[in-house]
């Protein structure tokens, strides 16, 4: 019974980390990204959030020439927005001390 509770501790454990890795691999900090940097398909919709507490963010997104496609504003823990379809060459500009999550 002991080894069961054991396998069954380490496996629950095993399976949390693996979950809040794969959450946290999605959250962006201020930068300019790249949509093929992080194998984004652009038949998928996306969506951002700004999940900080405090400070406001500024999601930009730029196509290929560099013409600005759309630009969205979040404050601080804001509802999810969609974002326009992604293709690989365009460029996720984030502005501002928060944390954004897209997904």
């Amino acid at each position: 019974m002991k080894k069961f509770i054991l396998l069954f501790s380490i496996s629950i454990l095993l399976l949390f980390n693996l979950t809040l890795s794969t959450f946290a691999a999605n959250i962006f900090k201020e930068g300019v990204y790249k949509a093929a940097d992080f194998n984004f398909e652009s038949e998928n919709t996306y969506s951002v959030q700004n999940i900080s507490q405090k400070d406001n963010v500024y999601v930009l997104l730029f196509d290929e020439n560099q013409l600005q496609m759309q630009a969205i504003r979040l404050g601080p823990q804001s509802k999810k927005y969609n974002l326009l379809p992604l293709k690989p060459d365009y460029r996720i500009v984030i502005v501002g001390n928060g944390d954004v999550f897209i997904d």
